[in-house]
C-alpha cells in the first residue's frame, strides 16, 4: 500500500448569515433598555432616522417601572420616580454641607463619601490613597471623617461592620452597655450564637447576654445598603407584563416597537426631487438600513410575544398561584411548541424580565430543572418553599438539624441528601440549627 500527499477537493455546505440576519439576532437578544443605547447609535450613524420617536417611545415604556405598593397612587410612583434627591451620595453630600465645615473640609468629606462602598463602608486602603494624592493632613482627615460618621443613616462611614454598630450604639447613648461589650469584643462569637461562651467571657448572666444580642440584631450592619434600595432609587424596567384584566390574563410587551422607528419626511422629499446620484445613493443606502432596522424590531416583538404567550399558557399555574405552582420546564419545550429553534428561544429570552402579580422576575426564573429524579414535578423552588416551611414551625429552643429537615422532607414525600438540605438553607440565607437556636 502506498501513501502519499496531495491535493483534495471537498465539497461542503456552510450557513452564512447576511448583515440583515446577523442584524436581527443581535436586536432580537438585547435588553430593551441595551436596545435603546443600540438605537441611539444607529441614529448617529443614520440621519434619516427621527430621533424624537425613539426617544417619546422610551420614556413611555420607562414610565412605569415597579408595580405601586398597596396604598401607594399612580401620582406617588410618579413623583418618587421624577426625584433624583433620593440617591444616597445626594442625600449624604447635602447633610455634610449643612454642617458648614471649613471649604477644605467639605472637600474631604464630598469625596470620602464617593468612596463609600454599597453597604456606607470605607476602606483602609482607599482613604489612604486619598491622603497620599491629595496631601492632606492626618488630623482634617479625621475630622472628615467623624463629620461623615455623624450623618445619617447611623453607622455610615465605619471601616468595618464591629465600628458600624458600635456607631450606632453611641448614637442612642449606649456607649459602655452590655451591648457595646459584646459587640466591641465578642462580635464573632455573636454571630455563631455562642452566647453560653460570651457570658462565660464577659461575666454577664445569660439573659443579659440574651437581651446585648436581640438589640444588636435590631441594628443595620449595611447602613447605605437600605438606603440604596429604597423604591425609587434603582429600577429594572420589565420587558413583558402579564396582567390580569377582567379575569383574564393579558400580556403587553414593554417594549420599543416598529413604529418608533421613522424615516424622516425631509429626506424623503431630497430623494425625489435630487438629481444627483451621491445624494440619491447615500439617502438610498440609509433608507434601506431603516427599514432592516425597523424589521428586526418587528420581529423581535413578534417572537417575544410567541414565546411570552406560550410561557404565560405553560406555567399558567405559576401565574395563577405563585411561585410554589412553578413546574419543571425547558426552553427546547418552549421551542418546540411556538416553532422555533432553542437558541432563538434563548435569544429572545436573555438578559429580561417578567411583571406579574407576584413581582419582578428575570426570564431564567420561569425554566426551573427537576431537582429529584423521582419526582420529576418537583422544583427547586418547591423544596426551597417547603424547608422554609418546616424551619418556620420549629421549636427555636431546640432547632432541627439538617438531617431532621431531610427526615420531615421525606414525610411529605421529598426524598433529598442532607447536603441539598444544607445548600438550600444557605442560599436562602437562613443559618444552620446552632445558630438558629434560641436562649431564654
Amino acid at each position: 500500500m502506498e501513501y502519499g500527499f496531495g491535493a483534495q477537493q471537498l465539497q461542503e455546505q456552510t450557513q452564512i448569515l447576511s448583515p440583515r440576519m446577523l442584524q436581527s439576532l443581535e436586536v432580537l437578544q438585547m435588553p430593551s433598555a441595551e436596545l435603546y443605547e443600540y438605537l441611539i447609535k444607529e441614529i448617529e450613524e443614520n440621519p434619516v432616522i427621527t430621533f424624537d420617536s425613539i426617544d417619546y417611545a422610551e420614556k413611555c415604556r420607562q414610565a412605569s417601572r415597579y408595580r405601586p405598593e398597596f396604598g401607594e397612587t399612580a401620582d406617588d410612583m410618579t413623583e418618587r420616580i421624577s426625584d433624583d434627591n433620593n440617591s444616597p451620595i445626594v442625600s449624604l453630600r447635602i447633610q455634610f454641607s449643612m454642617l458648614k465645615p471649613p471649604a477644605h473640609i467639605e472637600r474631604i468629606g464630598y469625596a470620602l463619601i464617593y468612596l463609600l462602598d454599597e453597604n456606607g463602608y470605607l476602606c483602609y486602603d482607599d482613604v489612604e490613597q486619598l491622603s497620599q494624592v491629595t496631601n492632606i493632613s492626618l488630623d482634617d482627615l479625621k475630622t472628615a471623617i467623624d463629620l461623615l460618621q455623624s450623618l445619617e443613616p447611623a453607622g455610615v462611614g465605619a471601616f468595618n461592620p464591629r465600628e458600624c454598630i458600635l456607631l450606632q450604639l453611641e448614637r442612642k447613648g449606649l456607649k459602655g452597655s452590655d451591648a457595646w461589650r459584646v459587640a466591641q469584643d465578642h462580635l464573632e462569637l455573636l454571630s455563631k450564637n455562642k452566647l453560653p461562651q460570651i457570658a462565660k467571657l464577659t461575666g454577664l448572666p445569660l439573659h443579659r447576654v440574651v437581651n446585648a444580642q436581640q438589640l444588636i440584631r435590631s441594628l443595620n450592619p449595611k447602613p447605605m445598603m437600605l438606603e440604596c434600595h429604597q423604591p425609587g432609587n434603582q429600577y429594572i424596567v420589565p420587558d413583558i407584563r402579564v396582567l390580569k384584566k377582567n379575569g383574564a390574563f393579558v400580556i403587553e410587551l414593554n417594549q420599543l416597537s416598529a413604529d418608533s422607528i421613522i424615516v424622516d419626511d425631509t429626506y424623503s422629499k431630497i430623494y425625489d426631487e435630487t438629481d444627483n446620484e451621491t445624494v440619491r445613493s447615500f439617502l438610498s443606502e440609509n433608507m434601506k438600513k431603516a427599514h432592516w432596522l425597523r424589521e428586526s424590531i418587528r420581529q423581535r416583538c413578534e417572537t417575544l410575544m410567541a414565546c411570552a404567550s406560550q410561557l404565560l399558557q405553560d406555567q399558567r399555574d405559576f401565574f395563577e398561584d405563585g411561585p410554589e405552582a412553578l413546574r419543571p420546564y425547558s426552553r427546547k419545550e418552549l421551542a418546540e411548541r411556538v416553532g422555533r429553534s432553542e437558541s432563538t428561544v434563548s435569544r429572545a429570552f436573555k438578559d429580561k424580565y417578567v411583571e406579574c402579580s407576584w413581582g419582578l422576575f428575570p426570564t431564567d426564573f420561569f425554566f426551573p430543572k427537576s431537582t429529584v429524579e423521582a419526582h420529576p414535578n418537583i422544583t427547586k423552588n418547591t423544596i426551597e418553599s417547603s424547608i422554609q416551611a418546616i424551619i418556620s414551625g420549629e421549636d427555636r429552643l431546640s432547632p432541627l438539624s439538617d438531617e431532621a429537615i431531610v427526615d420531615a422532607l421525606c414525610a411529605q414525600g421529598i426524598s433529598v441528601s442532607r447536603r441539598t438540605v444544607a445548600k438550600y438553607r444557605d442560599e436562602m440565607g437562613i443559618p444552620p440549627s446552632s445558630r438558629r437556636r434560641v436562649y431564654v
